[in-house]
């Protein structure tokens, strides 16, 4: 709606994982380089992590398009799964025929193992990328860390690639995952982006979007949507969106800082955990107010005396 209106080629700020719109800030990088050189030097297990909106799932996406031919791939998003159902996603990912009347665990195993003997042969890698990683039970983590061994020539054909919550960590160590952890050879965290990140970030998109790096937004307008998006850049790009928005409908050429407080406001509810008061509530402090307040403050005194003496008039008759 306001792409023509602004000049960009497309939406500045969506919230698909497209990877032409990734920024690499220094955590970013780190973690993709980690990605990639832990599957290619075939590490065995890694472990990436951040918060909600941190950009993981982006990361993903580019490393899928970036990693060489002779890795094959399987991505696994939906990780409410027992181990057994992991396995069937990762073979029909793979393309392995399967057979309906044996399956059970211990076919999925066996089927796997061979897969992966035909990949030793011909010298390639099998990489096994699980997005939302948290939400998978420890029996299918030690699961798949018993299927991962880099001491085997088998087992180091398979590269496990853990993506997940801060709460991935918590269970990772746990007492009953403490075979599993001596297999993590790399751990990455991904950190919200700070102020200057911020602003990289901001001019990054609106340049890839085929808008103008500097004017679309204020200083002040960016600097105000990264405070309240405290370095999460899923909320940036939810309130520069509808920052657009609101600037289109009112015809206003930039992103000011009253508009950006305007979508600030409509947009409450993103307030990432731990953040202040969104915006200043009008204080009674204020001149106008203290008038009004002592006003009061008199009003109620005087009604105070007058009753206060009509009631001893009253007992002095008695």
């Amino acid at each position: 709606m306001y792409m023509e209106f602004y000049g960009f080629a497309e939406m500045p700020f969506g919230l698909g994982p497209d990877p032409k719109f990734l920024y690499f800030a220094p955590s970013h990088f780190e973690a993709y380089s980690s990605m990639m050189a832990g599957i290619r030097e075939q590490k065995g297990v890694i472990v990436i992590t951040g918060e909600v909106g941190t950009g993981k799932t982006l990361l993903i996406r580019t490393l899928l398009n970036d990693l060489a031919d002779d890795i094959k791939t399987v991505f696994v998003f939906h990780t409410g799964l027992s181990l057994k159902d992991l396995l069937k996603q990762v073979l029909l990912q793979l393309d392995v025929p399967l057979w309906e009347k044996e399956e059970n665990l211990a076919y999925y195993l066996r089927t796997l193992g061979g897969y992966l003997n035909e990949r030793l042969a011909r010298n390639e890698t099998v990489a096994v990328i699980i997005d939302e990683a948290q939400n998978l039970d420890e029996d299918t983590l030690e699961g798949l860390g018993r299927l991962c061994d880099p001491e085997t020539p088998v087992g180091k054909v398979l590269q496990i690639l853990l993506v997940g919550h801060p709460e991935l960590e918590e269970k990772l160590g746990g007492d009953k995952l403490r075979a599993f952890r001596l297999k993590i050879k790399v751990h990455r965290r991904i950190a919200p982006l700070n102020r200057e990140e911020g602003r990289r970030y901001v001019e990054h998109r609106l340049k890839v979007a085929g808008g103008k790096e500097n004017g679309t937004f204020t200083p002040k307008a960016v600097d105000r949507i990264l405070e309240f998006a405290r370095g999460i850049p899923r909320v940036i790009n939810l309130i520069c969106d509808r920052a657009l928005l609101i600037g289109f409908s009112r015809a206003s050429p930039s992103i000011d800082l009253k508009i950006a407080r305007e979508a600030i406001r409509e947009m409450d509810y993103l307030r990432p955990a731990g953040s202040g008061p969104l915006l200043r509530t009008p204080s009674l402090r204020k001149p106008g107010h203290n008038m009004v307040r002592v006003f009061l403050l008199l009003l109620s005194l005087v009604i105070f005396a007058f009753s206060l003496q009509k009631l001893l008039a009253v007992l002095l008759r008695q």
